[in-house]
């Protein structure tokens, strides 16, 4: 056992848990302790970093590129499925195309084996809005750090909520972040970070998704009409540079806002994390990923170490899928919309989600090849020690225009460990796990 791994098994204690769960409470943040949290960080060489963040930005810029080319273009590249279809057709993201895309990604990734420049990490899936862990990494980290005062030296944290606000800053300090009926305390961290950095976030429910607010449950919630003069977007009279949408979409959510989305669409009001982003968030981009033509031509020469952190994927619908499916322990299924580790099969479930599936609905699904997580050691605020599997959230901040990054950062990164389930997902019996970087590899 290292030095290091001596070092965070001294924390590994139920003293060490009372610490952390006091700090999280004392927050005052809201049902900050509904969810269980790792007392002990997974850590990862610094090194590694650089490996994590070349392969993070060859994703987005291969995913970014995609959406730059010719309308005709894309549409015959973006496989169809519900989300896309109405993206492109109903709500037309390519029409209405600025030539500038600002927001921020959350990769969810695998470490496999050593975590060095021979493994980068394989993507798992694309999340593009209203993904969750972005604010309350940054506090997650903090927190620890602040109660292992020994290792404060050695141990480096990423501020991802700051990075967020500082690329938010890049569209303007006034940002009007789209609510449903409710916000969390990721969010409420959020807001408290954009005041720390002097911009704004204010938390809008529009009265057109025909809601009632409750404001003692959510006092930062505001209930206001948007409208949209002189072709801006306006909260009263308040006039924000960018909207920023807080929840993850499914069909049934694009319908529900139709009409107001169509004029966000038109607005010149800039979106943080468009709609447009919503063609790649789809899970059949593990399929364009993974066409050595396609990266070829959107990324170069470059587009063959993108290959390293690629797994294969193939459309259900495709010629190959019958023979990958010879071996359906090798594989994982997933639905094109699905987000949340909903609509996520493998082993036996596979084979019974393949047996429902109707012909007209098989290029819905993508088989992609399972990947072993690597291990670590956890211990819960609400659960006892134990190994479990964990995935590697990668929290990216971009601005691109016409053909190149204004701007690329690897803003945080996360944890999520279960040793319930071949899923990660806290949902499914998850914990979130704080991820530090050690200077001394």
């Amino acid at each position: 056992m290292s030095a290091l791994q001596r070092k965070l098994e001294s924390y590994n204690h139920n003293d060490h848990k009372t610490h952390v769960w006091n700090e999280f409470v004392d927050s005052n943040l809201t049902d900050v302790t509904e969810d269980d949290f790792s007392i002990i960080p997974r850590v990862l060489p610094a090194t590694y970093l650089k490996t994590i963040t070349r392969s993070s930005k060859l994703i987005t810029e291969f995913c970014l590129r995609l959406l730059s080319l010719p309308e005709n273009e894309v549409k015959a590249i973006i496989p169809p499925g519900p989300v896309a279809d109405h993206l492109l057709h109903d709500l037309e993201v390519l029409k209405w195309r600025s030539g500038r895309i600002t927001g921020s990604f959350r990769f969810d990734m695998a470490v496999v084996g050593e975590a060095d420049d021979d493994h980068p990490p394989y993507l798992l899936e694309i999340n593009e809005i209203g993904f969750d862990g972005l604010a309350r990494s940054s506090f997650f980290q903090k927190s620890l750090l602040k109660l292992m005062p020994d290792l404060r030296k050695r141990l480096r944290s990423l501020d991802t909520a700051a990075a967020e606000v500082r690329n938010m800053q890049r569209l303007g300090n006034r940002i009007a972040r789209i609510q449903y009926d409710n916000y969390n305390w990721d969010e409420e961290y959020l807001v408290q970070t954009a005041r720390r950095l002097g911009a704004e976030i204010r938390l809008i429910c529009p009265t057109h998704f025909g809601l009632d607010v409750d404001n003692d449950d959510f006092p930062m919630l505001e209930h206001r009409a948007m409208t949209f003069p002189e072709g801006r977007a306006a909260v009263g009279s308040w006039r924000p540079d960018a909207i920023n949408m807080s929840f993850a979409y499914d069909l049934d959510d694009y319908l529900k806002g139709d009409k107001l989305y169509r004029k966000m669409m038109r607005a010149r009001t800039p979106q943080y994390g468009p709609f447009l982003t919503g063609l790649v968030a789809s899970k059949t981009i593990l399929v364009l990923l993974d066409d050595a033509v396609l990266r070829r031509r959107l990324l170069g020469s470059r587009g063959a170490e993108l290959a390293r952190s690629v797994l294969p994927a193939r459309l259900l619908s495709s010629t190959e899928s019958s023979e990958m499916l010879r071996r359906p322990q090798d594989w994982v299924i997933k639905h094109c919309d699905g987000f949340g580790g909903q609509q996520v099969f493998m082993d036996r479930e596979l084979e019974r989600c393949v047996s429902r599936i109707r012909p007209r609905n098989r290029h819905e699904w993508v088989l992609q090849r399972k990947t072993q997580l690597n291990l670590i050691e956890v211990n819960g605020i609400l659960s006892k020690p134990k190994r479990a599997i964990a995935d590697l959230g990668v929290f990216v901040e971009y601005d691109w225009a016409r053909d190149g990054f204004r701007h690329f950062e690897v803003g945080g990164l996360m944890s999520r460990a279960t040793n319930k389930s071949l899923k990660v997902n806290v949902s499914s019996g998850g914990l979130q796990v704080a991820v530090l970087l050690d200077r001394a590899t």
